[in-house]
This record gives C-alpha cells, sequence and structure tokens, in this order.
C-alpha cells in the first residue's frame, strides 16, 4: 500500500464588481460579496455577515465622496467615470485573510468622525470597519486604472 500525502493549499481567490454610486449599490455590493464568500467555500455565517458589514460600510462611503448619495443624482453625475466604484475581494494564497478593496475616482482620505450622537444615522462606518477587520487603509496608486484614483482596503482573517 502506498501512503499518498494530500496538501490542502487554498489556491488565490478574485473576483470584482463594478458599480455606479447610487444608494442601492450598498445593497448590491453586500448580496454580491456573500454570495462570492459563500461560493468560495467560505460559509462561516458571522465571517460572512462580519465581511458583509465592512463591505457595506466601503461601499457606502465611496457612495457619499461622489456625491451621489440623493435619491434622484443628475444623469449627467451618473454618467461621470467619477460615479464608478470598484468593488474587489481576494483571498491570495500567501496570505489567511479575505481583503476589500474598493476603488472610487476621489482623492479624498477617508476619515473616522470621532464621537458620533447617540441617535445619528451615520458617521459610524469606519469605526464599525476598525472593529471588524484586523486592519484597513487607503493609497492613491500611481498606477490606477481610470477613472479610479483611490483605493480603502480592509484585511479580515479568515475563519
Amino acid at each position: 500500500m502506498t501512503a499518498i500525502q494530500i496538501s490542502a493549499t487554498i489556491a488565490s481567490r478574485r473576483d470584482s464588481l463594478t458599480l455606479v454610486a447610487l444608494p442601492n449599490s450598498a445593497y448590491l455590493a453586500r448580496a454580491y460579496s456573500a454570495a462570492t464568500i459563500r461560493g468560495w467555500g467560505l460559509v462561516d455565517e458571522e465571517f460572512v455577515d462580519n465581511a458583509r458589514l465592512v463591505v457595506s460600510e466601503l461601499v457606502t462611503n465611496a457612495i457619499e465622496a461622489a456625491g451621489l448619495s440623493e435619491k434622484q443624482p443628475k444623469l449627467s453625475a451618473l454618467l461621470a467615470g467619477e460615479s464608478l466604484i470598484r468593488l474587489v475581494l481576494e483571498v491570495p494564497a500567501d496570505i489567511d485573510a479575505l481583503v476589500i478593496e474598493v476603488w472610487d475616482a476621489h482623492p479624498h482620505a477617508p476619515e473616522p468622525r470621532g464621537e458620533v450622537a447617540f441617535d445619528s444615522l451615520s458617521g459610524r462606518g469606519l469605526a464599525l470597519v476598525d472593529a471588524l477587520a484586523a486592519s484597513w487603509g487607503y493609497r492613491f496608486p500611481k498606477d490606477a486604472p481610470p477613472p479610479w484614483t483611490k483605493v480603502v482596503y480592509a484585511l479580515m482573517p479568515l475563519p
């Protein structure tokens, strides 16, 4: 009888979705993220829910940065390249984490708001990302494909 050694290495996985910066795009990004992550075999519900929340907060920030969070944005604003958001999900082969990236065309660095009033409907997004992700940050890649100029990212350790 010959012994066979099986290696359980996770191959790199990467997928992306491009959205127009509309209020319902955060909902679409959450649904896409959950389906993609589960499709990769990561079925721990707490992990999926936390990743979905991080995606939602980062996409919402990109929508607000685009200035298209109102109910009836102008058609000219929607047709501009600056209205696009790119969501990238990746599990690189060399690290044990889900990398979430949200690309947008606005050169403003994201800033946590500090103290937020108890009854406020917004302002907690980056605090939630900070609480759920192992790390997060942003960068302005010099070789970013147009129209994107900034990427905000979060790393979430795999369950």
